[in-house]
């Protein structure tokens, strides 16, 4: 049996979402999440100024913590 560690800042529950032509649209959703490391790829490319990440839940603690996020233009094939 093997047992992860769940690192109590780290979000749990959360949504990814970008404005688009003056809204919010959610990209992604993630639920039960223990990892620290996350990697999103989106089946076809987003434009946008904005970028956000609505926690709604941690692992325990009253704070979330995200230590970088990374955007990438798609590669051309």
């Amino acid at each position: 049996m093997r047992l992860f560690y769940k690192d109590p800042q780290c979000a749990k529950n959360y949504r990814i979402e970008a404005w688009v032509d003056g809204a919010w649209t959610k990209l992604a959703a993630v639920r039960g999440n223990y990892q620290r490391h996350r990697r999103h790829r989106f089946a076809a490319p987003v434009a946008t100024d904005k970028l956000r990440v609505v926690i709604e839940a941690t692992n325990g603690d009253p704070s979330a913590a995200i230590y970088e996020i990374r955007c990438y233009a798609p590669q051309a094939e």
